[in-house]
């Protein structure tokens, strides 16, 4: 043992309550060793941090071994290493006897579908574990529908994060279904899986049944209007549910007429945020209206919604009968916004337009069919159909100093049906607080990725003047070949500007059939 390695041993063994080894630029192998076999000693450490250490499969084993005699921690921040599936698995086979531990993190790893099923059979027996963070791993739809299985017999687990892995609606359907059973968990994360119409409805059946989830994470996936009218559904009958999260979700007008109609009778909501959504004066009127009724919702956040002078109005109307709720609202953006923001449609809209054209469908008034085109005419038609996704942010929301480097991105889906997804077109508006600001500064950073994460395009883009405070740019499918090339799996980032606390708004959006 060396005089690092010794030292080691010595720090956790003697360690009270709570360590982190985080002054150590980077450990090796052997010296992991050394932690874990510290840790196998310790009678009065809590809590371990290991984050960012560098460690791999060797390194989870290590600790795993400590846990199956440590017999005193009950929080192991392994977050942010490089744990691939052998590790994760061999975590697991500590969980199955391990008393004591109650919280494990082991967010931003490599834990894949082999993994994430390891620790599903362990959740089924372990009896102590009360939060777990599986985020930013590559968990699949099978590794989600194992952990689902999990949570059906599971009685102890109360927060469970699974944001930001590989999974879709499959997977969100069959957490969706164990929720209906479960009676502990309390908190659930799914920011950005892809969610959209199928998840969204499973989610919302749930919600109808499930007693016990309290908090409940949906921002950045793609529930739109029909998948925010399921949830608000649920919500006029679920009585557990206190926060509820949907920034970025392609909401617009009737998803959120349909959420407000149920706060009027939802009397256990708390927090609920639409934030990046796109419902307009509309949306906002009719929030204004719940208000006037309800008395529980206690923050509402609307920035990033198109909402204009007579939204704004309403909603401060509503504020004089309702002092109880606080609603965070845009300063008012400029009217032309509306017009440069790609209508949203869903996949399966575009689809029965195209089948529409082609098909040459019977008219119900007269026996007599409307033309049929030739798919060469339908198809350029379609071309200019895009099917937008798209996210946005504002200053309230990331633009602060505590998140300078949050980039907006946008993912391509999977296609519903056999036919490749076809990328279009990359719009970006961005509008000023004010319009004295330098023309060189109207520029925006593009990077496309591959499906692997790995940088294939980066370029400036020139933003072009619309008014005094707007500005936009559309790179459309002939201008560029990697637009041409990208497929589903690849994302679309936009780096964050050195200016960005000078704008009220910034949108990206991605152009796809």
């Amino acid at each position: 043992m060396t005089d690092l390695q010794r030292k080691l041993y010595d720090q956790v063994k003697s360690a009270n309550v709570y360590h982190n080894l985080l002054r150590w630029d980077r450990l090796g192998v052997a010296d992991v060793q050394a932690v874990a076999e510290g840790l196998k000693v310790n009678t009065t450490l809590t809590v371990l941090d290991m984050k960012e250490h560098h460690l791999d499969d060797d390194g989870a084993k290590a600790f795993a071994e400590a846990l199956e005699v440590n017999t005193t921690l009950t929080e192991l921040r392994l977050n942010q290493n490089q744990i691939g599936d052998a590790g994760a698995k061999a975590i697991a086979e500590a969980l199955k006897v391990n008393t004591t531990l109650t919280k494990l993190n082991l967010w931003a790893n490599q834990i894949g579908e082999a993994g994430a099923q390891a620790i599903a059979e362990a959740l089924k027996v372990n009896a102590t574990l009360r939060t777990l963070y599986l985020d930013r791993n590559q968990i699949g739809d099978a590794g989600a529908k194992a952990i689902a299985e999990a949570l059906k017999v599971n009685a102890t687990l109360r927060t469970l994060y699974l944001d930001r892995n590989q999974f879709g609606d499959a997977g969100v359907q069959a957490i969706a279904k164990a929720l209906q059973v479960n009676k502990t968990l309390s908190w659930l994360n799914l920011i950005d899986k892809q969610i959209g119409d199928a998840g969204a409805q499973a989610l919302a059946e749930a919600l109808r049944v499930n007693a016990t989830l309290a908090v409940l994470y949906l921002r950045e996936n793609r529930l739109g209007d029909a998948g925010a009218q399921a949830i608000a559904e649920a919500l006029k009958s679920n009585t557990m549910l206190t926060f509820l999260d949907l920034w970025a979700n392609q909401i617009g007008e009737a998803g959120a007429q349909a959420i407000a109609e149920a706060l009027k009778m939802n009397s256990t909501l708390i927090q609920l945020f639409l934030n990046g959504n796109q419902i307009g004066d509309f949306g906002a009127k009719a929030f204004a209206e719940a208000l006037r009724v309800n008395m529980t919702v206690q923050r509402l956040d609307l920035t990033g919604n198109g909402i204009g002078n007579l939204g704004a109005q309403a909603i401060d109307e509503a504020r004089q009968v309702n002092d109880k709720c606080r609603v965070n609202i845009d300063s008012q953006i400029n009217p032309l916004t509306l017009s440069l923001r790609p209508r949203l449609a869903t996949a399966k809209d575009i689809q029965a337009v195209f089948h529409l054209l082609t098909g040459g469908p019977e008219l119900e008034a007269q026996p007599a069919s409307l033309p049929v085109l030739p798919f060469e005419i339908a198809e350029p038609i379609m071309d200019e159909a895009h099917y937008w996704q798209g996210v946005q942010d504002t200053k309230q929301v990331h633009f602060a100093d505590i998140f300078p480097k949050h980039p907006l991105k946008v993912t391509v889906p999977r296609s519903i049906d056999e036919n490749p997804i076809q990328v279009k077109a990359i719009r970006v508006i961005r509008e000023w607080k004010k319009p004295s600001h330098n023309a060189g500064d109207s520029v925006v950073v593009l990077t496309v990725q591959d499906e692997q994460g790995a940088v294939r395009f980066e370029c400036d883009a020139n933003l072009t003047l619309v008014d005094s405070t707007l500005e936009c740019v559309t790179i459309w499918r002939a201008d560029h070949h990697i637009i041409r090339e990208m497929r589903e799996g690849w994302k679309v980032q936009l780096v964050p500007s050195e200016f960005s606390k000078q704008f009220l708004f910034e949108s990206l959006y991605v152009g796809y059939v």
